[in-house]
């Protein structure tokens, strides 16, 4: 089904969420498995303003945690078939790195996580996956943190969770239970 995956991470243990759930997909289908680390881009506020900037230390060290970052990923795989690819593209936004990887090297599935930011987080820092979403003309599975995944009621409340009589109001409305 599908013969090549690719997943991406950023090194954070939200990021590597997605590590375990694309190797079992491979391992299942059999597939080639790319492994993608996107170097982010060098922001510096000046005056309230945002500039990028390459200053050699600053992306030397930057290139050596991507290549860690990597290396401990693909030890967390554990699948022989993997190809790891750290793309260093600062003209390009994270996103639309990740889109011209998943074409130029013809994988049929993304397996990313996502934050799940929501409010002023989602406002203020955006989400790649959901950009990657947006524009994507293959499969895209989203892992989200355990913590962020809605779960519905599983029992019904009980008598001293519903509102009794003597806690109507007047008016006929139910006042809530202290």
């Amino acid at each position: 089904m599908f013969d090549h995956i690719l997943v991406t991470t950023d090194g954070s243990a939200l990021g590597n969420l997605a590590l375990p759930i694309a190797a079992d997909l491979a391992r299942k289908y059999d597939s080639s498995l790319t492994l993608l680390y996107v170097v982010p881009q060098f922001l510096m506020l000046l005056e309230g303003a945002a500039y990028t900037y390459d200053y050699p230390a600053e992306r030397e060290r930057s290139l050596a945690e991507g290549k860690r970052i990597l290396e401990d990923a693909r030890k967390t795989l554990d699948y022989p078939r993997t190809r790891v690819v750290q793309l260093e593209e600062y003209e390009l936004k994270t996103e639309q790195a990740i889109l011209n990887e998943v074409e130029r090297s013809g994988a049929q599935l993304v397996v990313m996580s996502t934050h799940g930011r929501s409010g002023l987080a989602h406002l203020f820092l955006g989400s790649v996956a959901e950009a990657v979403l947006k524009k994507i003309r293959v499969p895209l599975l989203l892992i989200q943190a355990p913590d962020r995944v809605m779960r519905a009621p599983t029992s019904v409340p009980s008598e001293s969770q519903v509102p009794s009589e003597s806690q109507t109001s007047p008016s006929g409305a139910k006042e809530p239970a202290l």
